[in-house]
């Protein structure tokens, strides 16, 4: 008996041993996990496609458990930043809806569905439904069906169930239908018509003439794409009403009605509609719905159709005889081509000009003979039409028929064959073009010229050249534009010769375009400047400012010696023209210069250009990011001026590097410099399309540190988000949610008292507190108000080592602070109460109270607080700035007594209102 009871005592003994090690292994397990999925998630998002299936792969590889981690991180907006687990959630939906993963999609349903189970804010709660959607099959409707007669949540779980495409769905949408309040009654009504649930129709068609406005229409919807013939009375008198608005979409409903009958078998329903909308919607306003009916009818018909078409084109409705034209556009055929040819004959010239533009588009090259014979018609649209149309049709054997028309001053007619041309082998235009521009009308001028701009004939550059010295305006300004695009080396003197005569004019621009574009095409570099160098040894006054210009574009070292020269000349206009050209060189060659100049020079406009030289070439040049920051930076100890320092800003803002963060950074304490600053951070810092943000705490810091000097209130936002994320990725966590008092409980008496209370005497004070704190501190739009009326706001834990930001802002005679470790104070007040400032440890008695400097932002205006406590010593930076450096915090409430090792954190009230926001901290190990 004793072997029995030892045996069985042994037996429990070892199971309680195994379930011990067991519990403790998963304790131990369950922060590895988090750890593991924190590692994925800051993966998130993805750059690519590929690398989102790899993460989502890795983070699914982690089991339910991971996935389970994943949803408990969603929180409502305003609250933690959830945004890298939402990512993670799609990542994972797509991965699991790939082909031959069903095992996978059932798990992740299961987690999800678990999810849902759990008490969770409503935003959550419609998140994971919209996951659903994304992977859910039958076995969601069951569980889903109870969100049916949530206010919040039947959207999220009727699209989820309408996505899920099973006979379960439609029977669970059915059912709550007659009892759902109103907003959810319209969800399931156009959650019935999406599925064109048959079995729905005679439930909702008493709600077609229901009091409310939004059932009817949505009802009215439903029954047109479920497509019962026994509601087409119903959609017929609707579509008889007074407003255009509700006109055309009672109609569309008719249509789409329509539609189903066709689809259904019932082809001559469908089309007695369409014809009924074609014959009898002629008001103006009511183009829109025949073409709709034309087009709908042309998918029943298919070719059949053509003689409706015949029909519409003789119509004075443009846009319903246009859509017509489209629609024959398709129908293929020599058939066709030739019905419409014969139907083009009895047409108003208008139309037939229409016709004959489709059949160019048709491209059917039988059309081409009787689409010729219209070219020179006495009806102008249609001889401008044909013109067109057989170019496309007919190609080279109708060139001479096009080109002879382009000698005209009628500018419509020389669009016309304009547009023609551009069907036939460029070679041949530009040759004709060449051989009648000296002397074709003004309008068939301007025509040919851009013709062989946009050709680039360069043969005919002399031509060009010879009409900008024309007498007709219009002709003159054609020609200076297109210079540029057919210089070449052999024009460089006559252009010059051509800049001498339209020098100091606006003209000169377009001119010196042309040099430029002319000289680079010279093979050997130093031989592009020489015609204007030489040009420039003859040319005096406004001629040479014109000349020098040009040569930035071109450079050179000839070039370049002959600029730096000029930058010397005693001329002044030449000297600017000279100094403008080296600070708009075309390579780094002129940097020597540049830096030379920005060095020596006392006058204001010459250091500016020469700044913005070394600005925008290191910018350009292929140098590695350092010497880019290097280089910066030197130009910034060069800068005297504010526009100089924010020239160089914004080129650094272009370098998106931890270091040139950090050098933009210490330019926030610049109060002339501050909101440029603030910008270049933001640029630097934040993510863009195709760029990845910055990462890490550094970068975090120094976003919260622009942030008071950033005015927009969108940009402050996204950095405040980002800055917020990247806090979250390094450890930080949020201690106000944004939403509500969570986290927080009132004041009970000082550290001292509170330690000789009992539990009881303790619990009971807590309980009153807590009554009497939330009469006085609300939230209001993401932010902690304070009425002026209560007591201090406390966490409900306490802390020992930590770092933490917080948002504040104060009322005129503003008085607060925040407590560390249940103890007085890290000051908050408004200057006229201190013109000391803020941020300073205002109770100290032995070391210094006073903040280093005033940083304040005027009241009214938020400010922002980081601060570390580590061991008793305490920092704190003010909007950025260093206030309190590594000073130790006397214990105010025991003064022989150093501070306690941990306590709560409190934000003080002091009689007078005050504000609260983006409160987050991160705890490190004990310093001592």
């Amino acid at each position: 008996m004793r072997t029995k009871r030892a045996k069985t005592t042994a037996f429990f003994l070892v199971l309680f041993i195994t379930f011990f090690i067991s519990s403790n292994l998963a304790a131990q397990d369950k922060p590895n996990l988090a750890s593991r999925v924190s590692t994925v998630l800051a993966k998130f998002p993805a750059e690519n496609a590929k690398d989102k299936a790899a993460f989502a792969a890795e983070l699914f590889a982690l089991g339910p458990a991971g996935i389970r981690d994943v949803c408990g991180r969603l929180d409502a907006p305003g609250a933690d930043d959830d945004s890298l687990a939402r990512f993670a959630l799609d990542a994972v939906a797509v991965h699991v809806s790939r082909a031959g993963a069903e095992s996978e999609r059932l798990l992740f349903v299961k987690e999800l569905l678990k999810a849902l189970d759990e008490p969770r804010d409503a935003d959550v709660k419609a998140f994971l439904l919209s996951e659903l959607q994304l992977v859910g099959n039958k076995e969601i409707v069951k569980p889903l069906t109870r969100f049916l007669n949530d206010p919040k949540l039947c959207g999220p779980a009727v699209r989820a169930l309408v996505a899920s495409h099973t006979p379960e769905a439609e029977t669970a949408l059915l059912k709550p239908l007659d009892a759902a309040p109103v907003n959810n009654r319209i969800e399931l009504i156009q959650a019935l018509g999406e599925l064109r649930s048959a079995a729905a129709s005679k439930k909702i068609l008493p709600y077609a003439e229901d009091r409310d406005a939004g059932i009817r229409r949505v009802a009215l919807f439903a029954l047109a794409n479920i497509g019962d013939p026994s509601v087409q009375p119903l959609l017929e008198r609707s579509a008889v009403t007074a407003s255009p608005y509700e006109r055309a979409r009672s109609a569309s409903l008719l249509l789409l009605f329509a539609q189903r009958q066709w689809e259904s078998g019932k082809k001559e329903a469908a089309e007695r509609i369409c014809r009924d909308f074609i014959r009898n919607s002629t008001l103006p306003d009511e183009s829109q719905i025949r073409a709709s009916a034309l087009t709908l009818l042309a998918r029943i018909l298919g070719a059949d159709v053509l003689n409706v078409l015949f029909e519409a084109v003789e119509s004075s409705d443009g846009p319903f005889r246009q859509r017509a034209l489209e629609l024959a556009q398709g129908i293929p055929g020599e058939k066709a081509t030739s019905r419409w040819i014969e139907k083009m004959t009895g047409l108003r010239p208008e139309n037939q000009g229409d016709v004959i533009a489709m059949l160019g588009r048709r491209g059917d090259k039988t059309a081409l003979p009787d689409v010729r014979q219209k070219i020179g018609s006495e009806d102008k649209c249609v001889s401008l039409a044909a013109v067109v149309a057989a170019a496309r049709l007919g190609g080279d054997a109708v060139f001479n028929d096009v080109w002879p028309l382009v000698w005209s001053d009628d500018a419509e007619q020389v669009r016309a064959v304009r547009q023609a041309l551009s069907f036939f082998p460029p070679a041949k235009v530009v040759s004709k073009a060449a051989s009648i521009l000296m002397d074709a009308p003004a309008p068939a001028r301007i025509a040919l010229i851009e013709m062989l701009a946009e050709r680039k004939a360069r043969e005919a550059a002399g031509l060009v050249l010879a009409q900008a010295r024309s007498e007709d305006e219009s002709v003159r300004k054609a020609a200076f534009t297109a210079l540029e695009s057919l210089a070449r080396p052999d024009d460089l003197f006559a252009f010059i010769g051509l800049l001498s005569a339209v020098s100091g004019t606006p003209d000169s621009a377009l001119v010196q375009n042309a040099i430029v574009a002319g000289a680079n095409q010279i093979a050997e570099p130093e031989r592009r400047a020489d015609a204007l160098l030489a040009a420039l040894e003859q040319a005096q006054g406004q001629k040479r400012v014109d000349l020098v210009r040009p040569l930035a574009r071109i450079g050179g070292e000839k070039a370049l010696a002959f600029v730096i020269s000029a930058t010397r000349n005693p001329d002044a206009p030449l000297q600017a023209a000279a100094l403008y050209a080296l600070a708009n060189w075309a390579d780094g060659s002129a940097l020597e210069e540049l830096w030379k100049t920005a060095r020596t020079t006392e006058d204001k406009k010459t250091r500016y250009l020469a700044l913005q030289g070394i600005t925008r070439l290191t910018g350009e040049a292929a140098f590695p990011s350092e010497r880019k920051l290097q280089l910066l930076k030197d130009a910034l100890d060069i800068a005297v001026e504010v526009n100089e320092k924010n020239l160089i800003l914004s080129a650094l803002a272009g370098i998106r590097t931890p270091e040139s963060l950090r050098a933009v950074s210490k330019l926030l304490d610049d109060k002339t410099l501050q909101a440029k600053a603030a910008q270049a951070v933001l640029r630097m810092s934040l993510p863009a399309p195709g760029v990845p943000g910055l990462s890490g705490l550094d970068t975090a810091m120094i976003l919260k540190r622009a942030l008071p000097s950033i005015d927009n209130e969108y940009d402050r936002d996204e950095a405040e988000r980002y800055a917020r994320t990247l806090l979250f990725k390094n450890g930080f966590t949020a201690l106000f949610n944004g939403k509500n008092l969570a986290g927080w409980k009132g004041l009970v008496a000082d550290p001292p008292k509170r330690a000789k209370m009992t539990p009881a005497e303790l619990k009971k004070a807590q309980t009153e507190a807590d009554i009497f704190m939330r009469q006085h501190w609300k939230v209001v739009e993401g932010a902690l108000l304070f009425d002026g009326r209560g007591h201090s706001l406390c966490t409900l834990r306490d802390f020992g080592d930590y770092e933490m930001f917080v948002d504040w802002k104060i009322q005129e005679k503003g008085d607060s602070g925040i407590y560390l470790r249940g103890s007085p104070q890290v000051q908050i007040w408004d200057l006229t109460q201190s013109p000391d400032g803020s941020g300073g440890l205002y109770n100290n008695k032995i070391d210094p109270s006073k903040p280093l400097v005033r940083a304040d932002r005027p009241v009214g205006e938020w400010n922002t607080f980081y601060i570390k406590m580590s061991a008793e010593r305490v920092t704190v930076l003010l909007n950025g700035v260093l206030v309190a450096g590594n000073a130790v915090m006397e214990n105010y409430w025991e003064r022989e007594k150093p501070i306690y090792p941990s306590g709560q954190i409190e934000l003080q009230a002091h009689s007078t209102p005050l504000s609260f926001k983006n409160i987050y901290i991160r705890e490190f190990p004990s310093q001592k």
